[in-house]
């Protein structure tokens, strides 16, 4: 655990304070949770001065902003996902459309037969590494 300064005591006291001035401690209870604060050397200890006490605004601003950075990096891997697979689908009709013609003016040879299907498995075998999701 990361000690703490003098800032951040100060900054507790101010919160602890608003708590008071907004009826949501008595005064024996702010005195208790200042002294709290105040003797504080750590984060664990400062948070135990605001047990029961409900978040403060910049506190709720930042957990609805990394609520809204998560929801942002779903809908990004949602767009690739499908970007992915559209290139998948393109990539694989093209190939169906190239072994069709080449069966038809060539005739089915192993090279086609085998050619083909090797690179349809590589195109899908790529699309599926890049939507994996990272462990």
């Amino acid at each position: 655990m990361a000690l703490i300064g003098d800032r951040e005591r100060e900054r507790a006291t101010h919160q602890l304070t608003e708590h008071y001035l907004q009826g949501r401690l008595s005064l024996e209870e702010l005195t208790e949770r200042l002294e709290l604060a105040l003797t504080a050397r750590r984060h664990s200890e400062v948070r135990r001065a605001f047990a029961e006490l409900p978040a403060t605004w910049r506190e709720q601003v930042a957990g609805a902003r990394s609520g809204l950075d998560a929801m942002w990096r779903g809908v990004c891997r949602a767009a690739l996902l499908v970007a992915v697979w559209l290139l998948w689908a393109a990539a694989s009709f093209a190939l169906l459309v190239g072994f069709v013609i080449s069966v038809l003016v060539q005739g089915l040879s192993l090279t086609n037969g085998l050619l083909f299907p090797a690179l349809w498995l590589g195109c899908t075998g790529v699309a599926r590494h890049a939507t994996r999701r990272a462990p």
